[in-house]
């Protein structure tokens, strides 16, 4: 019973982020796509799709995370999310790219590298967290 009540409490606060989260990056979309530009593996052209496209489907993981009979997919789509980002920011940090990850809209602090480090290590917790979901949810 505990166990369950753990899960449930896991769930909702890993699909409120995901919706908070898209839903910010969503109304603000251009300043979305400004924070893309330095990862320059991505191909120009796709900088304002996928701007515009990925908080939508943190929205979607979300909602999909929220209801009973959909829960393992939003969580599977969390793992999937986090791994890109996970990727994505190792990479910046390997090339000595710092930036601010505007994860929840602007950053107003100064980037760091060791705060950047924290998002990485925040991801691995949620993509564990959304892993225990699929796994026992």
């Amino acid at each position: 019973m505990i166990f369950r009540c753990i899960l449930l409490a896991i769930r909702v606060i890993l699909a409120l982020t995901f919706l908070y989260a898209g839903l910010i990056k969503a109304g603000a979309s251009q300043q979305f796509a400004i924070g893309l530009m330095p990862f320059t593996f991505l191909p120009d052209n796709w900088i304002d799709p996928l701007a515009w496209t990925l908080p939508w489907v943190e929205v979607a993981a979300g909602i999909l995370l929220l209801l009973p009979w959909t829960k393992k997919m939003g969580a599977s789509l969390i793992i999937v999310l986090c791994i890109i980002f996970i990727v994505a920011l190792s990479w910046a940090l390997r090339e000595d790219i710092i930036i601010a990850c505007s994860c929840f809209g602007e950053e107003d602090e100064v980037p760091s590298a060791l705060k950047m480090q924290l998002v990485i290590v925040r991801d691995i917790v949620m993509a564990l967290a959304a892993g225990l979901i699929v796994w026992k949810g």
